[in-house]
């Protein structure tokens, strides 16, 4: 009997959103007590990916797949359970929170769903990563460099998790897209890249020294563009 089209995100693409969500979290999150659970977070959603993937086989990794994905699924509760109990401040815990939010809906939005579920997934881990990067400035009043750094990482975990999604739609997910996907990834990281650079230089050699809450609306303006030009 053959095997059913497979039509769900790409792996690549799927790995590299989690990576850049995760990445965009890290950068607010110097101190030991944010960085484990976050380490926790990722890994268990790479259990989750893997085991999902696994599950869908009509083989003997089935039930191997459904005991990973189940494993991946308890590391991440127990790493928000941890995130949650740190000795850490009000503000600093809640910035966290709501980043791994965000890495967690953008793993659940590049995980085997279909459709509509798995971009509605990924724009609210988008929307949760702005929240942390929102909150860590409120409250721990971290330089523009690190905030300018994570929003431009979960505009591109969003980007790349939105073209795996798009490319498991159109081709099967074994289909030889690893190229194309990493090239991609590779011009969504420059357009962040360049998009920090001159958010930077507007700040520190504006004429009258922009705040920097208009280089975070700059920063929103250009991922309404990306979407637009995405769509």
């Amino acid at each position: 009997m053959s095997r059913p089209v497979d039509h769900r995100p790409t792996p690549l693409g799927s790995l590299l959103a989690v990576l850049l969500a995760g990445g965009a979290v890290g950068v607010l999150a110097p101190a030991a007590g944010q960085r484990l659970p976050l380490a926790g977070t990722v890994l268990g959603l790479a259990c989750l990916l893997v085991g999902g993937r696994w599950a869908s086989l009509l083989d003997g990794s089935r039930v191997v797949g459904l005991g990973l994905a189940g494993v991946g699924a308890v590391v991440v509760l127990a790493s928000l359970a941890l995130a949650a109990t740190a000795p850490l401040s009000a503000g600093r815990r809640a910035a966290l929170l709501a980043g791994l939010a965000g890495v967690v809906l953008v793993g659940l939005g590049v995980s085997p769903l279909r459709g509509r579920l798995a971009r509605r997934l990924l724009s609210a881990g988008l929307g949760a990563l702005v929240v942390a990067v929102a909150l860590d400035g409120v409250f721990q009043r971290t330089t523009p460099l690190p905030l300018l750094v994570a929003t431009a990482a979960g505009v591109v975990a969003w980007d790349t998790g939105e073209h795996a999604v798009g490319l498991g739609e159109q081709l099967r997910t074994d289909a030889a897209t690893r190229r194309v996907e990493l090239l991609h990834a590779a011009g969504s990281a420059g357009y962040g890249a360049a998009l920090v650079g001159v958010a930077l230089l507007l700040f520190e050699r504006g004429p009258t020294g922009l705040p920097l809450a208009t280089l975070l609306l700059v920063l929103a303006g250009a991922v309404v563009l990306l979407a637009a030009l995405y769509r």
